[in-house]
Order: structure tokens, then C-alpha cells, then sequence
């Protein structure tokens, strides 16, 4: 009876007007639902982007790689922000929801772009409200915007403007250099977009992220090199790969969790129909080895989100060997499965992190423990 109205709710939406903001909103607050942060106001828990944001070529940390807020020497997006638009805390956190109501809307437009279809692209729009990159934005209440690198990136994509793609892009990069890796990977992607559609997209992907990454390498080069500032990278490598190879299955699983279904079965396809197929094999081994890179760091969950173009890129490949109901079918899987399985972030050989419910925090907050 439930899942019946839930279809017919979904059904009902995709067939009204302005279907794709309402999806948005009702993703957004899904997310909220199932993953409300503990929000604060204090000064001291956004102190580093503060820091920064008075003197933006500066270096606010001389410690080692170890140290978030040294790393933060050359992230220098989010403070340019705080400069611009002199924002106050909540203004960040509003910041944040922004970000994260953009980013759905966009993911429901490539989504759409991809399938084709309205019923199955909300689907998978909420089966990304259940998954640690869906919520990126939302999730962490602190001075940490991987949402906003992963919103910028997808928007790229998506952009037909040279000039804006650049700019987003750029602004990404010095946001957290990890955006790199989803760049290079929506890359990839804009070859295997191209083959399946009819109207081509064509806005010069490949060669707008190529002059966007050479400006930021050099941007970069000149900031540590003339303006001496630090991008400490003690902490990184394969020492702290060994020290945490122990979390590498379950950091595998929970960073796509229900996803995995429609990556591995492309994959399963690419082997059973033993079709030759170069540009997926590169792109799989450039996945393997982006997400792999994500264990030399602490933080691998955080990193291994910025490898979520490779959805798409699976997606893209089954959508036009299956017939409709089987590609539903797989898609249901996909929802269901990203519903059932929580969202853990991992961190190092032994840590990781369960995102409160929006009941949990109401409760906590009853009883004075928020």
C-alpha cells in the first residue's frame, strides 16, 4: 500500500508542472530527514575560514599535513566568499543548503539527460539523498564545503558558457584540489555522453578542464612559490595507506552503497557481451586508481566522494543495452538498497561517523545533548 502511493506520488509529480524543483525540495528536505546536522553558531567552529578570509594570501597554519586548518593555506575559495559577501556563520550554513539544493537539481538534470526519462531520473535523484555524495553539502556543519567542489563540478558540466566553465572549475580546484579527480572523470564521461545521445553535448568539456587545470597549477606554483605559502603533505602517503588498509572494503562499499549495483553491473556487461570497449577499461581503471589515491589520506571518505562522476558513466553504458522494465528494475534495486544501508563516513585505521536523523537530533536536543 505504501510503496503504491509512493509510485503514485512519484508519478504524479513527473507529470506536473515545474516537476524538477519539486523534486529538488522534496529531495533536500529527505535529506534533511535522514541526516540533520548539529549546527553551530559559534565562531570557533568556522574560526579557520574566518582566519583567512582577513588576509586571503596568507598562511594561517605552519603545522603539518596532519592539520585541516593548514591545509586550508591554499583553499582559498571559501574565504574569497566570506570576503565578498561578509557572511556571518548562518550565513555559511545557508551557504551550505544552498549549494546542496543546487547540486540535487543538477544531479536530476544529468540524470534525465541520461535515461530519458522522468519516473526513472526522480528515482535516482532519490536514491543520491540516501548517499554520502547526495548530502555533502547538508551533512557536515562544520568549515569543511565538499559539497560545494562536487556542485561546482557537476555545474561545469552541464554549463554551455566557456567562460563559465572555467570559472567554476577554477573556483572548485582551489575549493580542495580533489576536485581534480572528479574532473577528470566527468573527462572521460563527456566522450561516453556523446556516443548515446542524439543532440550532441558539446561545450568543449575535455579542453576548457585542460586550461582550467593549467591555470590553477600555476596559480598554485606561484602561491607556494613566490607568496610562500604552504601546502603541507606530511600525513600523506603510503604509510598511511598501510595504517588504514584494514578500512579499505568498507570504505569501498559505503561510498556508493546501492550505486554499486548499476557500476558493477555495467562492468558485468562489458565482460558477458566480451565487448572491447577501451574508453570504459580506461575509465575504470581511472576510477580504481582516483579511488584507491583516496586511502593515502586520512580522511578517504571524504576523499573518495569526488569520485561519483563514475555513476554516471555506468548509468550511461547500461541505459542503452537494457530494455526499459529491466533498467527499472535495476534502478529500484539501486533505491531500496541506498535507503536501507546508513551513511558512514570512515576516517583513518578505526574512526567513523554516523549521521544523526532529524528525529535523533530533536531528541538529542531535548535532552540538552546537541
Amino acid at each position: 500500500m505504501i510503496i503504491k502511493r509512493i509510485n503514485t506520488l512519484i508519478n504524479t509529480i513527473s507529470q506536473s508542472p515545474n516537476w524538477e524543483i519539486k523534486i529538488t525540495i522534496l529531495s533536500f528536505f529527505l535529506i534533511q530527514l535522514v541526516s540533520f546536522p548539529s549546527y553551530s553558531l559559534k565562531y570557533d567552529n568556522w574560526s579557520a575560514q574566518y582566519e583567512k578570509s582577513l588576509n586571503i594570501f596568507s598562511n594561517i597554519d605552519h603545522g603539518s599535513g596532519l592539520s585541516h586548518k593548514a591545509k586550508m593555506n591554499v583553499r582559498i575559495t571559501i574565504p574569497i566568499i566570506i570576503k565578498i559577501l561578509d557572511l556571518s556563520p548562518f550565513g555559511l550554513i545557508i551557504l551550505k543548503n544552498i549549494t546542496g539544493l543546487i547540486f540535487i537539481y543538477l544531479i536530476l538534470k544529468l540524470f534525465y539527460l541520461i535515461v530519458e526519462d522522468k519516473y526513472l531520473s526522480i528515482l535516482l535523484t532519490l536514491s543520491c539523498t540516501f548517499i554520502g555524495f547526495g548530502k555533502a553539502s547538508t551533512v557536515d556543519p562544520s568549515q569543511i564545503f565538499d559539497g560545494l567542489s562536487l556542485m561546482l563540478v557537476l555545474w561545469s558540466f552541464l554549463l554551455k558558457n566557456p567562460f563559465l566553465v572555467m570559472i567554476s572549475l577554477i573556483a572548485g580546484f582551489f575549493n580542495d584540489e580533489r576536485t581534480i579527480i572528479s574532473t577528470f572523470l566527468f573527462t572521460l564521461y563527456y566522450f561516453q555522453l556523446n556516443k548515446n545521445l542524439k543532440t550532441k553535448h558539446d561545450n568543449r568539456y575535455p579542453l576548457l578542464a585542460f586550461l582550467s587545470l593549467i591555470f590553477f597549477v600555476c596559480c598554485r606554483a606561484f602561491m607556494q612559490l613566490k607568496l610562500g605559502m604552504n601546502a603541507p603533505i606530511d600525513g600523506v602517503g603510503f604509510p598511511q595507506f598501510l595504517n588504514q588498509i584494514n578500512s579499505i572494503s568498507i570504505g569501498y562499499f559505503m561510498f556508493l552503497e546501492g550505486f554499486w549495483i548499476i557500476v558493477l553491473y555495467s562492468g558485468y556487461l562489458v565482460w558477458s557481451t566480451n565487448k572491447k570497449d577501451p574508453l570504459f577499461l580506461f575509465t575504470i581503471v581511472s576510477f580504481l586508481i582516483g579511488s584507491l589515491v583516496s586511502f593515502l589520506v586520512f580522511d578517504h571518505s571524504r576523499s573518495l566522494i569526488y569520485n561519483f562522476p563514475i555513476i554516471f558513466f555506468g548509468l550511461s553504458y547500461i541505459k542503452p543495452l537494457l530494455e526499459y522494465n529491466k533498467l527499472k528494475k535495476i534502478i529500484i534495486a539501486t533505491l531500496i538498497s541506498s535507503a536501507l544501508i546508513p551513511t558512514i563516513s570512515f576516517g583513518g585505521k578505526n574512526s567513523y561517523w554516523i549521521h544523526y536523523s532529524l528525529p535523533t537530533q530533536i531528541i538529542r536536543m531535548i535532552i540538552d545533548k546537541y
